[in-house]
């Protein structure tokens, strides 16, 4: 026994708008299709006539659904209480912590998340997170606006907790998105000129080894240094080393990458390598365990200062520079996105793009140029 299932809304796309009916004289309330197995989300909607749809359809969902003797007892949807800010923060942060993300997305989100909770006054942490106002997320992100990245870098993390409470039907929109922006200068990492290549690579090879190995990976390789090229074990590399094979897991795009080994590099690893068989030894150190997060950030210090002293590089010429003129040089021959897009390891193309317009290397008419047509 059940009635019609009704709307129950209003103008404040803020105010979360439901169906309910009654089945065997309970009253249901339903925000979303999830019990049903369907993707309508109301709540989620920009605009009022969206939502008003999207109502409509949820409507006619549930009534076709209880029609067709589907019965709210077995699924019955369980509106969440009132969540406070604190708690609201603490459980999307202890998710992703649990999750296998990599841990420099995670102590990014660990420290905004302590350093908002802590910019709240109390008086505000136990109210429920639908009652945040606009104006402290903005006080809070002001205090970063001294530099347009550390700014952007505080705004994207801050972000991913309010997604997740749109995504949790917490809340209905990401207050984040009406905060300011700032521009971001590039990072630029220049690249180096074939004579200069040479000198600098002779240079570490003699003075500093295992930087001199890790450049000529992240240029032959097009792996990035600290993220990829400092954890390379021996099972990365094939029993004839003309290949390194990495996992989702083992590198920033998340998906299994492949890439060839130039024969200047198989040289290299052959001497490194021969002298011993176990599949876990790292290639730097010989052992089980790679060297620490800041180790070729420090060789690279050191090497650098040396190396600026006697003109061999340029201030703004970095680690980054060799995986960066390997992607310069690669564009230059081929012209080809695909190809820079898979060696890079880019997820998307868009991410190449960005990627050659940040080196200075492609305009926008170059790249217009080089995209695919339909003759």
């Amino acid at each position: 026994m059940f009635t019609a299932p009704q709307i129950s809304t209003n103008d404040d796309l803020k105010s979360r708008s439901f169906i309910y009916f009654y089945f065997n004289n309970v009253r249901y309330k339903f925000y979303n299709g999830k019990k049903l197995n369907l993707q309508i989300f109301p709540n989620h909607a920009k605009s009022i006539r969206e939502r008003n749809k999207l109502l409509n359809n949820l409507q006619s969902a549930y009534t076709k659904a209880l029609h067709n003797n589907w019965n709210p007892l077995v699924l019955e949807e369980v509106v969440p209480d009132d969540i406070s800010i604190k708690k609201a923060f603490n459980d999307v942060l202890t998710e992703k912590l649990d999750s296998p993300y990599s841990k420099f997305y995670k102590r990014d989100l660990k420290k905004i998340c302590e350093q908002f909770l802590e910019y709240i006054p109390n008086t505000l942490l136990e109210k429920d997170i639908k009652e945040i106002p606009l104006s402290i997320i903005d006080e809070f992100l002001n205090q970063f606006k001294s530099s347009g990245r550390s700014y952007m870098n505080k705004r994207c993390s801050l972000s991913i907790f309010f997604s997740e409470f749109v995504r949790k039907d917490l809340i209905t929109k990401n207050p984040v998105g009406k905060t300011a922006k700032q521009k971001v200068k590039a990072k630029l990492h220049e690249i180096y000129q074939d004579d200069q290549l040479k000198n600098v690579l002779d240079f570490l090879r003699l003075n500093y080894y295992n930087l001199y190995l890790c450049a000529l990976i992240t240029y032959g390789c097009l792996l990035r240094p600290h993220q990829e090229v400092r954890f390379l074990k021996r099972k990365h590399l094939s029993t004839d080393l003309t290949q390194i094979q990495l996992s989702g897991s083992e590198n920033k795009g998340g998906r299994v990458r492949t890439v060839f080994i130039p024969d200047y590099l198989k040289q290299e690893l052959g001497k490194r390598v021969t002298s011993y068989t176990e599949a876990d030894t790292n290639i730097f150190t010989l052992t089980s365990e790679p060297f620490n997060d800041d180790y070729f950030k420090t060789q690279w210090s050191r090497a650098k200062t040396q190396m600026l002293k006697t003109g061999l590089i340029q201030k703004h010429q970095t680690l980054y520079s060799f995986r960066h003129t390997a992607a310069v040089q690669v564009y230059r021959k081929t012209k080809d996105l695909n190809i820079l897009q898979q060696l890079l390891g880019h997820s998307n193309m868009i991410v190449t793009l960005k990627y050659l317009r940040g080196l200075g290397e492609a305009n926008n008419d170059e790249l217009r140029d080089v995209m695919p047509e339909i003759r």
